[in-house]
């Protein structure tokens, strides 16, 4: 009896310590289908936003049925933000791409219908490329260029964006930490190939949205990162659906600012 006794409390202490993490779990998104193979869904990050919202939003594209364009313009006077790239351009969703520098150049290789408009930067070990020349390319993807060579003189694809790689195919966390915080955009690859845009609406460490985002459940399997802060925009505008997300300065991310404009931003258009 008393060694049933010792059992039955031992299994106790293992649950509820157990409880805790399980409870922490994300729960599944629920998607909201805009279009064929176009989809949203907000998650709750379950307190990993360290100043806002926790709620992180995901626009899912099937890039066999919608196409990815850099938007970029070489005239400071010609910047947008988000919203306004969305709407001249007409595309159904437009988000900030990239890094940019203080005097708001592209940091990082960057293509635009084939145009090469930027250089390649070493310590950026992503790229987001889209629209290939050989049909039998993925029509999307994100490079690890730690581990895949890219020559950007053979470049297949007609789009091309170079950032920070976040999360690698083998759940390796590819930022220091630090405890900076800001709104984060982020664009991912799925088993399926599907894109994620995925922004926040509170303000983040790396590390922290980084962790969340390998146990979300979102079967991700390269992750990459675009600017934050200010710079961290998207705009959605598909039917009568309509969503809109802009960050702050990453000093003060939860005060009320101007927007920010965009020298480059990603469009989403029907194929």
């Amino acid at each position: 009896m008393k060694l049933l006794a010792q059992s039955a409390c031992l299994l106790l202490i293992v649950a509820a310590l157990a409880w805790p993490a399980l409870a922490q779990e994300p729960a599944a998104p629920r998607w909201k289908i805009l279009a064929e193979g176009l989809e949203f869904a907000k998650l709750d990050a379950g307190g990993a936003a360290r100043v806002g919202s926790d709620l992180i939003s995901i626009l899912r594209v099937d890039p066999q049925r919608y196409r990815f364009t850099v938007l970029a313009t070489a005239n400071e006077d010609d910047e947008w933000t988000a919203g306004q790239w969305r709407a001249q351009s007409g595309a159904l969703a437009v988000f900030n791409a990239g890094q940019y520098a203080e005097d708001h150049s592209y940091l990082g290789f960057l293509a635009q219908d084939g145009q090469i408009l930027g250089r390649m930067v070493g310590h950026l070990e992503a790229l987001f490329l889209a629209e290939p020349n050989d049909p039998a390319l993925p029509p999307a993807r994100i490079l690890d260029l730690r581990y895949t060579a890219f020559d950007p003189r053979a470049n297949p694809y007609r789009q091309a964006a170079q950032s920070l790689m976040l999360l690698d195919r083998f759940g390796q966390i590819r930022v220091r930490r630090s405890p900076r915080v800001a709104h984060r955009t982020a664009v991912a690859a799925d088993a399926r190939g599907r894109i994620l845009v995925i922004v926040t609406e509170g303000a983040h460490t790396l590390w922290e949205l980084a962790q969340f985002l390998a146990g979300a459940g979102l079967d991700l399997r390269e992750v990459m990162l675009m600017d934050g802060g200010g710079e961290s925009q998207i705009d959605v505008k598909v039917g009568d659906f309509r969503y809109q997300q802009y960050g702050g300065p990453s000093s003060t991310p939860d005060l009320p600012w101007p927007r920010q404009a965009l020298p480059v931003a990603l469009a989403v258009f029907p194929r």
